[in-house]
């Protein structure tokens, strides 16, 4: 899906993703309390917070892992609180995880191709199987998942096993399989963990040329260079959004000062 076909779903000035009044608690324990805010169709959006304030609760709600015990999710102006990860994912919302999911019986080939399966006619493991359905599409597939690989980086170690890959190259496969999948919204969920200084400015780059063609991403990090490249930022401490801005807005916040330095 290139830029035209993704802002033609969804106008560049109206929000993508609005959490509206979202709470949630586990037992006793109120983890969100009516948190609300918008992402919109374009560019780079920052959630940060301390350990503990509710972002990883908050990122399964909008990803389908958990359901909100009340509140909305809205994407693309649709209500999408009961929907399962699958059909947001079939919807164009995507997300990784703190730490890469690679499937480490497959290849980085076969890897990347996982992404594009959920588009396809036939299942990933009848391509594999080489049954004459599925031959053509995987022809097909393999193609677009080797120019997905270049554009990641991953061209040389296209064909390698994946358990031979760097903690940066782990990074890159994750979002390149993402990317493999057409996203509309791509969640981050601490992408720099774990990587070197170069590796970061590596992944920095790809994600400023992800919002340039049109992606929409929803970034959580603690790594203050990287949440450099966020338009606008929230920042959640104990389950209530306490500020929202760009950067450099956020950390002049005394309630942000007070959440993560105690002054």
């Amino acid at each position: 899906m290139n830029l035209a076909s993704r802002v033609a779903a969804s106008a560049p000035d109206a929000p993508l993703l609005e959490l509206k009044t979202i709470a949630h608690r586990f037992g006793g324990f109120q983890v969100l309390h009516d948190v609300s805010f918008a992402v919109p169709a374009v560019g780079i959006t920052g959630l940060m917070g301390p350990n503990g304030s509710g972002k990883t609760t908050l990122f399964n709600i909008i990803s389908g892992f958990l359901m909100p015990m009340s509140g909305a999710v809205l994407f693309d102006g649709r209500n999408i609180r009961a929907e399962s990860v699958r059909r947001r994912s079939l919807d164009g919302l995507v997300r990784t995880f703190q730490t890469p999911k690679v499937f480490e019986r497959l290849t980085v080939a076969e890897n990347v191709m996982v992404g594009a399966f959920k588009a396809g006619r036939s299942g990933f493991f009848a391509g594999l199987a080489g049954l004459p359905a599925a031959r053509r599409e995987m022809t097909e597939m393999r193609a677009r998942a080797y120019e997905t690989a270049q554009r990641f980086d991953l061209g040389p170690v296209f064909d390698h096993p994946s358990p031979l890959l760097t903690a940066g190259q782990r990074r890159l496969l994750e979002l390149a399989r993402a990317y493999q999948g057409q996203p509309r919204l791509l969640m981050l969920d601490e992408p720099s963990s774990g990587l070197t200084t170069t590796e970061i400015e590596v992944l920095i780059t790809k994600l400023k040329l992800l919002a340039e063609e049109g992606i929409a991403i929803l970034l959580v990090s603690h790594d203050m260079e990287l949440m450099g490249v966020a338009q606008a930022i929230h920042v959640l401490n104990f389950g209530r959004i306490i500020a929202s801005g760009t950067m450099a807005e956020v950390q002049e916040d005394a309630a942000v000062r007070e959440a993560y330095l105690g002054v």
